[in-house]
């Protein structure tokens, strides 16, 4: 099953083509995904029922599960996500009252830094995150506060994990903030 977040344009529109679908397809899907913030495949009314299908048979949009969420009253929403391994990492959303929307998101599940003040840390390290792990957590918080007419403003990498020791996949996911969430 193919995970559409993984994928650039390029990559969306050859998996389309390779499914016997015109390229404008993949421009609408790609806009649906990440413009509109659709998560679910049949609200994609202008793609033909066929497409919708296989999407929805062959293709997912994400791989992290939400195992906890927390709300506060200030409205910050803290999330614990299932990675597809069994591993789990934080992410949290907080919102400020000049109307800036920030995302706290890891790049590790655990940290091999040791600090002692850390709980993250006092776990230790069990693995990187993806390009495409890291770029999830920030995209379900756009796509979140997209359906409230609102947009996610700023993505801070200080959940679980030290970004620079998974620098390159770090690299990957900022340049997909930038490219596909407009941050």
């Amino acid at each position: 099953m193919t995970d559409l977040y993984s994928l650039d344009q390029t990559a969306l529109s050859a998996l389309l083509k390779d499914w016997g679908f015109p390229e404008f397809r993949a421009k609408q899907v790609w806009h649906w995904i990440h413009d509109k913030g659709v998560t679910e495949f049949e609200e994609m009314p202008n793609l033909p029922q066929v497409l919708r299908d296989k999407l929805k048979t062959d293709a997912r949009l994400g791989t992290l599960e939400v195992v906890a969420e927390e709300e506060s009253i200030d409205g910050t929403v803290k999330r614990l996500y299932r990675l597809g391994d069994g591993q789990v990492v934080e992410s949290v959303l907080m919102p400020y009252s000049d109307g800036r929307r920030t995302a706290c998101i890891s790049s590790q599940a655990g940290c091999a830094m040791g600090c002692v003040f850390c709980a993250t840390g006092q776990m230790g390290f069990v693995r990187n995150l993806t390009a495409t792990e890291i770029f999830e957590q920030a995209k379900r918080f756009a796509d979140d506060l997209s359906a409230r007419e609102e947009r996610l403003s700023n993505v801070v990498l200080m959940g679980m994990g030290e970004p620079f020791h998974n620098y390159d996949a770090v690299m990957e996911a900022i340049d997909r903030l930038r490219t596909d969430l407009g941050i």
